[in-house]
């Protein structure tokens, strides 16, 4: 899509369609940004007169559905039903699983904005199988951010729908443990993996990328992972995107063990997990462009007060500058915190 160059004066409410840099080539407003008065302001400074947006709001996208009106809720019902019949040792058919990816990546686009896209799928209950559609939903922005074609994007998203399958033969009392899990215990759920690749089997005319994605979405790069613990190149590409986007979705999300984090606090508990379990390349793509979502999102903060996100620092993407009432605020410079982005 070929961007739209407007006066800066006129772009409030637009979306950058290009990262925007200074003339000494440092990265002011990163690429998906909504533009607001603080932004305007801020590119004003750096005398930039005109920039690059969307021609519309939503980016075109060939990606075709039959029922754009399919709720998340329904294609919970629909993947339980999928599952269950893998479960029960039944075959079934890709093309019933590629219906349900269809459906909701559609909707995600070619309509509404990501970040209502993100309250959708967090607003139902997170069990299992909300959870791999919260995967698969974050598996296929960073297909799409990375450059992956069409077909690559279905591979990954069906994955996403399935990384999870092993689980249900997984004892109920070690998945919904509010515990600490056991070392014993944890030994358990990593056999989900393997469990889940060969219940996989089953599944009519299933892609082999698909299959070693759901086995090997818990290997890192770093060779910290499981089952094999394989390193680098060893894990491939789509494997490697769902691991980012399974533990992503696992710290935002509210579990029976934990509170959801803010996706500044992901960002954050990625660093301390280890960058280098990851591939970095991915990583860095889907930071930089999930968080720029969340400007102009409205956040609770720990002060009591509600405000909203204006600008995220390039240099610094999990301080942002928030707006409390008529001030601004640099969380980089302040005492303040963001407890939960509240739409």
């Amino acid at each position: 899509m070929k961007p739209k160059y407007i006066n800066l004066i006129d772009s409030n409410n637009e979306i950058l369609c290009k990262d925007i840099y200074d003339w000494e080539g440092c990265l002011l407003v990163g690429k998906n940004t909504t533009i607001n008065p603080y932004i305007i302001s801020t590119l004003e400074k750096c005398k930039i007169t005109k920039i690059p947006v969307y021609p519309s709001r939503s980016e075109s996208h060939s990606w075709k559905s039959q029922n754009s009106k399919v709720t998340s809720k329904e294609n919970v019902f629909a993947l339980k039903d999928l599952m269950n019949s893998v479960v029960a040792g039944e075959s079934v058919e890709i093309e019933k699983i590629k219906v349900i990816s269809n459906t909701f990546c559609e909707r995600i686009a070619n309509n509404e904005p990501i970040i209502d896209q993100i309250r959708i799928f967090k607003s139902e209950d997170n069990d299992t199988y909300k959870h791999s559609l919260n995967v698969a939903f974050y598996s296929f922005l960073i297909a799409k951010w990375i450059g992956l074609n069409e077909n690559e994007m279905e591979k990954v998203v069906i994955a996403g729908l399935l990384h999870d399958i092993g689980k249900s033969k997984i004892p109920s009392e070690i998945i919904n443990k509010k515990g600490k899990l056991t070392p014993e215990e944890f030994e358990v759920v990593k056999t989900h993996s393997s469990i889940g690749y060969e219940m996989s089997a089953t599944i009519l005319n299933i892609n082999e990328d698909v299959r070693h994605a759901i086995l090997l979405h818990h290997e890192r790069v770093d060779g910290s992972g499981y089952p094999y613990g394989l390193k680098g190149e060893e894990i491939n590409i789509f494997a490697k995107i769902l691991a980012i986007a399974d533990v992503y979705d696992a710290l935002t999300s509210e579990r029976v063990y934990k509170n959801k984090s803010t996706p500044f606090e992901a960002i954050e508990e990625f660093h301390m997990m280890g960058l280098y379990s990851f591939d970095t390349r991915i990583l860095d793509i889907f930071f930089n462009n999930i968080i720029n979502y969340y400007v102009n999102a409205k956040v609770k903060t720990n002060i009591g007060e509600i405000g909203e996100i204006v600008f995220i620092p390039p240099n610094d993407i999990t301080k942002p500058v928030i707006r409390l009432e008529n001030a601004y605020i640099e969380l980089s410079n302040s005492d303040i915190k963001i407890l939960e982005i509240v739409s």
